[in-house]
């Protein structure tokens, strides 16, 4: 996987294939668009404040729960808590199946989060 610091610039880098190239259509909604390579790589702790900022108080309260839940269960196994193979299996399996949910319910917010909506 490349990280976000790691993302091609150059048109010529195929690297994360020919559709990381396009710029965004002017004529696509906000809810239907996805974000360039250069958006996904200038979006940073800045970005992410604004993006909060612009979300209403129950969206907040939604990814922030996502959130806790997932750094309470996904950093549990990190550290050495005399757990079986069996109980760090099924938090692994938990922490994989809460960051799928975190991706499914954040991403139809990709709009405010980019500020989209608001241009």
């Amino acid at each position: 996987m490349i990280s976000a610091c790691e993302l091609p610039t150059d048109a010529n880098d195929t690297r994360i294939g020919p559709a990381a190239q396009i710029e965004a259509a002017p004529n696509v909604s906000p809810d239907d668009r996805l974000p360039t390579v250069a958006e996904v790589k200038a979006f940073g702790a800045r970005q992410a404040v604004a993006a909060w900022d612009r979300l209403p108080p129950e969206q907040q309260r939604k990814i922030g729960a996502l959130a806790v839940e997932l750094a309470i269960v996904g950093g549990s196994t990190k550290f050495d808590l005399g757990w079986t193979l069996k109980h760090l299996d099924a938090a692994y399996d938990r922490t994989d199946a809460l960051l799928q949910h975190f991706y499914e319910q954040t991403e139809p917010l990709w709009a405010d989060f980019y500020g989209w909506r608001a241009q």
